[in-house]
């Protein structure tokens, strides 16, 4: 009898120090869930999707002309200098033939602007902009441009718009555009090219980078207090979808062509999903799959926040 009373008590001993051990664990797992997780956590919603586009470009002509001289030899006199605007038929500067600009074999001819607009130092096809022009420079020859006209009333922006992006554009869409140089003011344009063909962003001598496309858009009310090159931002106001469901972007993960979504079961524990995103404003992506409203969606890889 005494060795069952004995028996019984050990049993019951064990059991509580088993109980507590798992009250423990439970305790320490609870404990072990870090305070900021919240901060990694976001939830699944149904709403309305704001689309809208923000995207930085140039100022450029879609018009210009070069001026060239008639052969080799100098520029004697400057009558207009970059910054100016001319009229079709005037004169822009006075040039002289011949090897040596002190020469009487050659009599200075004028130079004449083909058509109107503002002078700017030419470009060439790799970006890079000439030296000022000057009296007594040399030219090579008639294949050597010496100013550019700039048509001023066919100013556009030029914007390279991601892959992400491109399908919430259209032709005749309406944009506002903003210029560092001008704060304050406000211009209207248009979108009148979407190209069709991607173009290879920032690759090195590798390869690989970003695909963009290149739109182009129209000012529809050029002012003369803008420049070729200025720095521009466009903006366009895209429809809303309504009651689409949507999660902050940064819980979506690509791996591949697949997109997924990591789906909190509890603390850290966490289910992948596979999810196919739709529309995507600045901050939230449509998606389509297994994903609910209320789902809490980590905003990290689970095991890189243990």
């Amino acid at each position: 009898m005494k060795s069952m009373a004995k028996h019984s008590k050990w049993l019951a001993a064990l059991a509580l120090l088993s109980a507590l051990g798992l009250a423990g664990y439970a305790r320490y797992e609870k404990m072990s869930v870090r305070r900021d997780l919240s901060d990694f956590i976001r939830e699944a919603s149904r709403g309305d999707l704001k689309l809208d586009l923000q995207e930085s470009g140039e100022l450029v002509s879609r018009d210009s002309v070069d001026v060239f001289p008639p052969g080799r030899g100098f520029i004697v006199e400057v009558l207009k200098k970059e910054g100016e605007y001319v009229d079709k038929g005037e004169k822009i500067l006075m040039f002289k033939g011949g090897e040596r600009i002190d020469s009487n074999q050659y009599v200075p001819v004028p130079v004449l602007a083909t058509r109107a607009g503002l002078l700017t130092r030419c470009i060439d096809r790799y970006g890079r902009t000439s030296d000022e022009v000057r009296e007594g420079n040399r030219v090579d020859g008639s294949g050597s441009c010496v100013m550019r006209i700039v048509d001023m009333n066919t100013l556009a922006v030029n914007l390279q718009v991601s892959e992400l992006n491109i399908f919430k554009l259209k032709r005749g869409l309406p944009v506002s555009i903003t210029f560092t140089a001008i704060p304050g003011r406000k211009f209207s344009g248009r979108i009148d090219v979407i190209a069709p063909m991607a173009e290879a962003k920032n690759s090195g001598w590798m390869g690989g980078g970003s695909k963009v496309f290149r739109v182009v858009i129209n000012l529809e009310h050029p002012d003369k207090q803008l420049r070729v090159g200025m720095s521009a931002v466009v903006t366009a106001d895209l429809q809303a979808k309504k009651d689409a469901l949507k999660v902050p972007i940064e819980t979506l993960f690509q791996e591949g062509l697949n997109y997924y979504v990591y789906r909190q079961k509890s603390g850290y524990s966490a289910e992948k999903i596979q999810v196919y995103p739709g529309m995507r404003s600045e901050t939230e992506v449509e998606l389509a799959g297994p994903v609910r409203p209320g789902d809490k969606l980590f905003t990290a890889l689970p095991e890189t926040l243990k």
